[in-house]
């Protein structure tokens, strides 16, 4: 089994691992907890009397990391009651969500100048294997041979989101081999029928990723994200997408084109769905001028859905403005 036996075993233990996580002293399982509650009233209502017991001892007895602490200050001046579920708007083929928390992240690697796609592995960075860590871990467990340590996400974006974490303890720089691709390509089929719609994305160093420790970002939605629309050109269909996308449902022709972008020092996002992959060459991260909305394109923006914590830029960008600043990210192959 990974993580649950089924869908709803899935959201019971999504939702009670997070109830666990509050304390009387953790700044940083306080932000998490909040952050997951936001996606929607399913999480938001069972949670929200216990959130709010919780941020009145927060603000005399917790504790954290410098970026906890300077996130609680935010959150302090605004309260519990007031942050808002997340929202949901379509824009032509794209989709936008309004998601105020998704601010407060910390960028860390993902808003460094890209130097190159390969780096080494540095245990004094932030990393997995961290000890404060641990009361993230919604899951640990065998799965067709390898460990995985499966976490929350501190701050989602993605609905059901989860950082996936394969043989954390080998310490492996977010760079993939074979082995792995396959083992998430198999995975990603595995699980549809235990949680349908799991899906799997991944950045590589230079497009998005904020941690050099091999890491894959989960989520579960049945709807397609507009990058697997079947009117784009690498689904069958006549549509330019504006990223030059790659649709492979091989297994080992998928590793060609990504050890092809490996070996050129090339940034790339994926995204992993039941018997295909999606494949995503971009220019690199702190090299585009892109609008300020865009806090940076990873996996999930390449896929055609963009966070914003502004709500006017949420109610008025046009599908032209998001069509022309993802276009921006275009590599030429």
């Amino acid at each position: 089994m990974f993580v649950a036996a089924d869908d709803d075993d899935f959201r019971r233990r999504f939702s009670d691992g997070l109830s666990q996580m509050l304390s009387a002293d953790g700044l940083g399982a306080f932000i998490l907890v909040l952050a997951n509650s936001l996606q929607g009233d399913e999480l938001r209502q069972p949670l929200l009397q216990a959130l709010e017991t919780n941020f009145d001892a927060m603000k005399t007895a917790g504790q954290g990391s410098d970026d906890d602490e300077s996130v609680f200050a935010i959150l302090a001046t605004e309260g519990v009651k007031d942050q808002q579920c997340w929202r949901h708007r379509q824009v032509g083929v794209w989709e936008l969500v309004y998601n105020t928390m998704r601010r407060l992240r910390p960028e860390r690697l993902s808003a460094q100048k890209f130097d190159a796609i390969s780096q080494p592995f540095d245990d004094q960075l932030f990393n997995f294997n961290r000890t404060f860590l641990k009361p993230e871990i919604m899951w640990q467990g065998k799965w067709s041979g390898h460990d995985f340590t499966v976490l929350y996400n501190k701050f989602p974006f993605a609905p059901w989101h989860l950082l996936i974490v394969p043989d954390a303890q080998s310490q492996r720089p977010q760079y993939l081999d074979f082995e792995i691709h396959a083992l998430i390509w198999e995975l990603v089929s595995a699980q549809q029928h235990a949680m349908p719609g799991f899906g799997i994305g991944y950045n590589s160093l230079g497009a998005g990723a904020s941690v050099n420790h091999l890491h894959f970002q989960g989520f579960q939605r049945s709807k397609p994200l507009p990058v697997e629309l079947l009117h784009w050109m690498h689904r069958g269909g006549q549509a330019d997408y504006p990223l030059k996308c790659q649709a492979m449902d091989s297994v080992q022709q998928a590793w060609e084109m990504i050890e092809q972008f490996q070996n050129q020092n090339q940034p790339f996002n994926l995204l992993y769905r039941p018997g295909i992959c999606y494949l995503l060459p971009r220019r690199p991260q702190g090299l585009v001028a892109a609008e300020p909305w865009v806090q940076g394109i990873a996996w999930y923006e390449s896929c055609g859905v963009f966070t914003l914590a502004d709500q006017s830029l949420f109610s008025e960008l046009s599908q032209q403005q998001i069509t022309q600043q993802l276009g921006l990210f275009a590599h030429q192959l």
